[in-house]
């Protein structure tokens, strides 16, 4: 789907439940499974077409389950959560292959890297505390723990998965992730809640607890900000071209143009429909739409180039905690505070 098409109107696929928040979603590479985790630990494995519950762990979790990661072969789903353990699931047959300690007694980011990293192949890297550990595809140990001087609030990998960022509420750092050792540090005097890398690795974004934006330009080093939200900004996306980037704190959508030199100086377009605060964004991986999600459970759809949303109807049962586009486009997963999880066509 690209920004020339036109949406048709929202069609409602299937719908499943949860027994409690919904805290992470995941679509499995190929777009079969659709993968949730509830704060209660339950995770479920879904068959992304027919909506059919093909697992479902009651307690993969002993105290909440705070992420959720497919391998990037598909076939293993990686879990983490506060019982301090992360464990990697056979999505098949539904069995636990490997669990481990993850070092802290609550852990909550996993990221799998995009690309192979050496002659390790595709790495997990899990984040607990303030300590960050590297683990094989097959579940084993790739290497020292990476310790931090406060909590890590965010983890990515970046330049084509050569590089591993680390988010805590002073800085952004990247490490070598075969030797661990830092190549360069961000330093911010705004505690940061979130970041965003831009795929072509030009642009650094966190989202601060100060309601704002801070900008690197990791080129030439030059610092902004873009201040003036509503409220703590917890949602950083980017397009997929590098061009645009999403930003909410508040009720509104702000999408910055940052082709040439940056957003400095520009005015962002405003995204206004929502009647509540927006708590969920995301771009679809392959295609140029952005979908919203508001706590009075109202979605929503836009496109680079027009500011209202371009769907109707679309709205789950309580606040949403997250809206996630299927690999190709077609399908969006929308899920709610209270266990809900619904997924349309947006063909």
């Amino acid at each position: 789907m690209n920004s020339s098409s036109q949406l048709r109107p929202v069609a409602f696929s299937w719908h499943a439940r949860l027994d409690d928040f919904i805290t992470g979603v995941a679509w499995s590479p190929r777009g079969d499974y659709l993968a949730t985790a509830s704060v209660s630990g339950q995770v479920a494995i879904y068959d992304a077409v027919k909506g059919r519950t093909i697992h479902l762990f009651e307690r993969a979790h002993a105290d909440g389950c705070d992420a959720l990661a497919w391998r990037p072969d598909g076939a293993a789903l990686a879990t983490a959560g506060r019982d301090g353990k992360w464990k990697l699931w056979n999505a098949e047959e539904g069995k636990v292959l490997v669990e481990h300690e993850a070092g802290a007694l609550w852990a909550e980011h996993l990221a799998w890297s995009p690309r192979t990293v050496g002659e390790r192949g595709h790495l997990l890297a899990l984040s607990a505390g303030t300590k960050v550990t590297l683990w094989t595809e097959p579940g084993e140990s790739a290497g020292e723990a990476m310790t931090f001087p406060r909590t890590v609030t965010a983890l990515a990998w970046i330049l084509e998965g050569s590089t591993l960022a680390v988010a805590t509420s002073t800085s952004v750092s990247l490490r070598n992730p075969l030797t661990g050792k830092e190549e360069r540090s961000f330093p911010s005097r705004d505690p940061i809640l979130n970041m965003a890398f831009s795929p072509s690795g030009k642009w650094l974004m966190t989202g601060n607890q100060d309601c704002s934006v801070h900008v690197w330009n990791t080129d030439s080093g030059t610092e902004m900000h873009m201040r003036g939200y509503a409220s703590k900004v917890r949602q950083l996306v980017w397009h997929r071209g590098s061009r645009w980037l999403a930003a909410s704190g508040g009720d509104v959508v702000s999408v910055w143009d940052c082709s040439g030199r940056g957003p400095e100086g520009r005015t962002p377009t405003l995204l206004e429909w929502h009647p509540d605060q927006i708590s969920a964004l995301h771009y679809q991986p392959e295609g140029d739409w952005l979908a919203s999600g508001a706590r009075d459970g109202s979605v929503a759809v836009w496109s680079p180039t027009q500011r209202q949303n371009l769907i109707s109807g679309a709205k789950i049962s309580s606040g949403v905690t997250h809206v996630a586009w299927s690999p190709d486009g077609k399908w969006l997963a929308a899920t709610g505070e209270d266990g809900e999880v619904q997924v349309l066509s947006v063909e």
